[in-house]
């Protein structure tokens, strides 16, 4: 599988990247047997780059995800994870948090953006994911969408203290580079007059349906040498099934106007011989800024059905069609 290297640290990023919500049980339960084979099939098919966070499935996901990795080879791995949430243990008899996730940990999330809480949870997800160092640290969900009228706040928090933690892990080497790992590019461009990060991990907003970050954004980041990773290509789940499927779309019930837009892409698609869910995995890559796209990766069929896609031969006509309708920018 190519690879692409991230600008400022050297970092090697197959392009390609295992999202490891899947196997903390987004959504729905898998086993640990079961996210063993997935993260076993992906690193047999070249996938070296792997993301979790304590978010997912309340630490359950790099727990697995540790665990699935300890008897692979580390040298040429690429292994990043999130701060940003503190987890505690329940009390007895207190409910779980409710936010999509199947039969998790029995842990509830505390955000925590500060200097203390950033080191805090770092050193647990060391514990859970069975490393002593990580690659790649990212702070986990600063914006308007997760913390609507207390954004401003929490941004503050975050800048003051918590990038201050971040600066000084990668200043010791703990970490080689750190970034955001975040629902909306606008939080990026925010911070790039406060902060020195590495690169942006950018979910739902780097798609066939949603790119306005290309529309000035990506330019902003060649300049400062600030590379992008381009997670959940198929924003939510109807990029990969198409307007016939669940009609998932960022976390919720696609709109009509979401569905409208699906068929247009699915009919030229279609015109193409291209599939949806091929064009929707290759679509960011075709930007220099962006070193990786991070797909969910669970069962076998999945991960076999995303390989395929990246490998997916898709012709030049396919995206100028596309620069033609306004569906997206030039690169």
């Amino acid at each position: 599988m190519k690879t692409r290297i991230l600008t400022r640290s050297g970092l090697e990023l197959t392009e390609l990247g295992f999202g490891a919500a899947g196997i903390g049980n987004l959504l729905k339960s898998t086993t640990n047997r079961a996210a063993e084979a997935a993260v076993t099939l992906a690193w047999e098919n070249g996938i070296r780059y792997f993301d979790s966070a304590p978010h997912y499935g309340a630490g359950l996901s790099e727990r697995r995800l540790g665990s699935a990795l300890h008897d692979l080879p580390a040298d040429n791995r690429v292994l990043s994870t999130k701060v940003g949430r503190v987890l505690q243990p329940l009390s007895p008899g207190e409910p779980v948090d409710d936010f999509g996730y199947v039969s998790e940990a029995p842990f509830k999330r505390l955000y925590d953006y500060s200097y203390a809480g950033v080191m805090t949870s770092f050193e647990a997800s060391l514990q859970r994911l069975g490393v002593a160092s990580v690659d790649l640290l990212l702070m986990h969900d600063i914006g308007e969408l997760t913390h609507g009228d207390e954004h401003a706040a929490v941004f503050k928090t975050a800048l003051d203290g918590g990038y201050a933690a971040m600066a000084e892990l990668r200043s010791q080497g703990r970490v080689k580079a750190i970034g955001l790992g975040v629902n909306e590019w606008q939080v990026c461009a925010a911070t790039l007059a406060h902060t020195d990060f590495d690169c942006f991990l950018v979910a739902n907003c780097f798609t066939l349906l949603n790119n306005s970050i290309t529309q000035g954004f990506t330019a902003q980041c060649d300049q400062r040498n600030i590379d992008i990773i381009a997670a959940a290509p198929f924003n939510s789940g109807i990029l990969a099934t198409g307007s016939k499927g669940a009609g998932a779309y960022f976390y919720g019930r696609a709109s009509a106007e979401i569905l409208t837009r699906v068929q247009e892409l699915e009919a030229i698609c279609a015109t193409f011989g291209v599939s949806l869910p091929a064009a929707a995995i290759q679509f960011p890559l075709r930007y220099d800024s962006v070193k990786s796209v991070v797909v969910g990766m669970t069962v076998t069929e999945q991960i076999q059905n995303n390989i395929d896609c990246y490998n997916e031969p898709i012709a030049n006509e396919f995206w100028q069609e596309l620069i033609d309708r306004r569906i997206i920018g030039p690169s």
